[in-house]
């Protein structure tokens, strides 16, 4: 399905606006209550997701072998083993 960009941008907004809407719609009763909540959770969510995604990757890290490797190629290095 193909969402158009400015819309897509829009969307985690556009589900917490919505759900907001619910509440003062159909009043305090179980379903709406429940659905508010689930269109607020879905934009808070999708934001979330979104700004996670768009963050930069975090550093690898050394798995204990090549920690290991690591620390025996120094050790190596001041002892001048060859």
């Amino acid at each position: 399905m193909w969402i158009p960009d400015a819309i897509y941008r829009k969307l985690p907004a556009i589900y917490a606006a919505a759900g907001a809407a619910l509440i003062p719609a159909f009043g305090l009763n179980g379903p709406s209550v429940l659905s508010a909540a689930l269109l607020i959770g879905a934009g808070v969510l999708t934001a979330l997701w979104r700004y996670k995604h768009r963050q930069a990757p975090e550093l690898p890290t050394l798995t204990p072998k090549q920690e290991w490797e690591q620390r025996r190629a120094k050790r190596d290095q001041t002892l001048n083993i060859q």
